[in-house]
C-alpha cells in the first residue's frame, strides 16, 4: 500500500492528486484545479498545463478521478477543473464522485430561495456562446451521476474509498455569509500582502509578529479537512480562515501540549500571513508544510508565514516552485535553506 501526494505546478493557485494504491485498487482524489492555464494556456489552449498532463496519464491508466474536491469558489482553485469539464473528452467520465459547497446546495441547506445568478457555468468553447449561455456545472454533474454529498460542513469523521475524512472548514455561520449574490469573478487579493516582505529578516519578522485573521468571505467558505488511511494523516487547507481551523482542532482534542500528528500539512491560502497563527502551529506536528504557489500574485507567500513555520516547528516547508525559495531569503540567512525543499517529485508517505 502507498499514498502519493503531487503538488501540480499551478501557477498562483491550487492543484493537488492524492493517489491511494491499495489492495482493492487504485483511488486517486484531485483537490482543486488552479487557474485556467494549469489545464491548458498559451495560443487557444494549444499547450496542455499541468493539470491536463495528470489527467492524460491517468485516463492512460485507465483509472479515474475517484474523488475531486473544489475547495470554494476563487478563481485559482476552480478554473483549472472548470476548463477540463469544457474540453470534450476529459472529466466528464473521469469524475466519480465531486465535493463542492455550490450556492445551490448552500441554499437548499438553509431552506431559502436559489441564487440563479451563483451557478457555475460552463462555456462551450464556440465563438458564438458566451460562459454565461453555457451549461450550468451541476446540470453536467447530474446528467452524469456523479456522485455528490449535500454540503461538507464541519462535524463527524466519515470513510470515502480508502480515507477517513475530518472537515475542518466551513462551519454553519461561514456558509451562511455566502448567501448573497458572488462576484463574477473571485480572488482573494483583499486579504494578501501586494508587495512582498522579503527585505525583511526571519529576526525582523518574528520580533513584531502580531498575527491578524484573513477577513475574505469566500475563503472563510473553504472545505479543509484531514484525510488519514494507512496509518498516515494529511491536513489540507485550501484558503481556510485560521480561527476556524484552531477551533476545529480544539473541538478535536488537540492542544499545545497534545499536537496533532501530521504526515503533510498543504498551507492555507498560498502562504498568506493572515491564514497561518503561531497558535495554529502550536498545535500542529508535523515534517513537511506546503506552499503551492509561483509567487506571481499578491506578494505570496508573506515571508511571514515562513518565519512562523520555521520558528514554531521542526518540519521542512516544500515549495512547487523553485523561483520562490530562492526569493525569500536574505544572503545573511542562507542557513535556512535546510529547512527548505523544491518539489521535483511525487511526495511519498
Amino acid at each position: 500500500m502507498s499514498i502519493k501526494i503531487r503538488i501540480l505546478q499551478a501557477n498562483h493557485g491550487d492543484s493537488i492528486l492524492v493517489t491511494h494504491e491499495g489492495p482493492k485498487g487504485v483511488f486517486n482524489m484531485l483537490i482543486d484545479g488552479g487557474d485556467g492555464a494549469t489545464f491548458k494556456y498559451g495560443a487557444r489552449g494549444r499547450n496542455p498545463g499541468a493539470l491536463q498532463i495528470a489527467l492524460d496519464e491517468i485516463k492512460r491508466k485507465g483509472q479515474n478521478i475517484d474523488l475531486a474536491i473544489l475547495t470554494h469558489i476563487d478563481d485559482d482553485h476552480i478554473n483549472g477543473l472548470l476548463r477540463a469539464f469544457e474540453t470534450p473528452s476529459y472529466l466528464s467520465g473521469m469524475v466519480k464522485s465531486i465535493w463542492f459547497n455550490s450556492s445551490r446546495l448552500i441554499t437548499d441547506f438553509f431552506s431559502v430561495p436559489d441564487i440563479p445568478e451563483n451557478a457555475v457555468r460552463l462555456s462551450d468553447e464556440t465563438p458564438e456562446t458566451s460562459m454565461k449561455q453555457g451549461k450550468d456545472l451541476e446540470k453536467l454533474l447530474n446528467e452524469l451521476d456523479c456522485e455528490r454529498p449535500s454540503i461538507l460542513i464541519t462535524g463527524p469523521s466519515f470513510k470515502k474509498g480508502p480515507f477517513r475524512f475530518t472537515i475542518l472548514s466551513p462551519d454553519r455561520e461561514r456558509l451562511q455569509k455566502l448567501l448573497h449574490k458572488w462576484p463574477e469573478s473571485s480572488d482573494s487579493a483583499e486579504t494578501s500582502s501586494h508587495s512582498n516582505d522579503y527585505s525583511l529578516s526571519i529576526d525582523q519578522i518574528l520580533a513584531k509578529d502580531i498575527f491578524e485573521e484573513d477577513g475574505s468571505v469566500y475563503n472563510g467558505s473553504s472545505i479543509a479537512f484531514i484525510a488519514e488511511a494507512d496509518n498516515k494523516a494529511m491536513m489540507f487547507l485550501g484558503d481556510s480562515h485560521d480561527k476556524i481551523i484552531v477551533q476545529s482542532l480544539r473541538s478535536l482534542g488537540f492542544t499545545e501540549s497534545k499536537k496533532i500528528k501530521l504526515d503533510l500539512i498543504k498551507i492555507s491560502h498560498h502562504g498568506s500571513q493572515y491564514n497561518t497563527s503561531p497558535e495554529f502551529l502550536s498545535l500542529v506536528d508535523s515534517d513537511r508544510f506546503v506552499i503551492s504557489t509561483d509567487g506571481s500574485r499578491h506578494g505570496l507567500p508573506n515571508k511571514r508565514t515562513i518565519a512562523r513555520i520555521l520558528a514554531s516547528t521542526k518540519g521542512k516547508i516544500l515549495f512547487n516552485y523553485k523561483e520562490v525559495i530562492t526569493a525569500l531569503l536574505l544572503p545573511h540567512e542562507s542557513a535556512f535553506l535546510s529547512r527548505f525543499e523544491e518539489l521535483n517529485d511525487d511526495i511519498k508517505l
